[in-house]
């Protein structure tokens, strides 16, 4: 059975915030989330999902598309670990991308080849060990490990402390400076879990909603 969709959580997770977090029950009424949008839950394996993040690092998303697309071309209409590793850096690169992303790729293609990432087992294994076999990867990070738990595997209970964005929401909704936020989220985090996914897609709608009414 796949795993349900963290909007699908939300009336769940709204009940149990009424008990430990009063502030973000009311949050997640007034925020009511869709169906994930992030590009992350479009591709159809773990392998493509993490090519696509690398991908979309530090570039604009029209850039990245057209790489995207040029690279689906490069590796005959399928992007797999076989398939890129049958490619030279230099060939990889004719896609448009950097020096460093076509390494990055190599290296995930090369781990996932000999088992280090081990996407078959994913969906047995614990966050903390995805996390580990992920960031072991060159130019995998912490924030991208965990946007692949979240918007690609559904994962119900990721908080991701570093996100910008997710901090800013947290200084305005529950009133500390910006530089706290990050361990304003650690102290509440049992009270929004097991649903810290679901309170992070909250925060940041609640956010964008915010910057998006007109100022007086």
């Amino acid at each position: 059975m796949a795993p349900r969709q963290l909007h699908e959580l939300q009336p769940a997770a709204t009940r149990h915030w009424a008990k430990t977090d009063p502030t973000m029950a009311r949050l997640s009424r007034a925020h009511r989330l869709s169906p994930e949008p992030h590009s992350l839950s479009a591709a159809k394996d773990g392998f493509t999902t993490l090519v696509q993040s690398i991908v979309h690092q530090q570039v604009s998303m029209a850039a990245a598309r057209t790489i995207e697309g040029r690279l689906v071309k490069l590796l005959g209409g399928k992007v797999t670990p076989r398939r890129v590793l049958n490619r030279s850096p230099e060939q990889l690169r004719t896609a448009g991308l950097s020096r460093s992303k076509a390494a990055y790729i190599l290296d995930l293609a090369d781990k996932a080849a000999r088992g280090e990432v081990e996407f078959a087992r994913f969906a047995e294994m614990s966050d903390e060990a995805i996390l580990a076999e992920l960031t072991a990867v060159k130019g995998i990070g912490v924030w991208t490990a965990q946007m692949f738990l979240m918007f690609h595997l559904h994962r119900p209970d990721v908080l991701p402390t570093g996100d910008l964005g997710l901090r800013l929401a947290v200084a305005d909704v529950y009133g500390v400076p910006a530089d706290e936020a990050a361990d304003e989220m650690l102290a509440r985090r049992e009270r929004w879990s097991p649903y810290c996914s679901v309170a992070s897609r909250v925060l940041w709608l609640s956010r964008r909603d915010a910057m998006a009414k007109p100022s007086a």
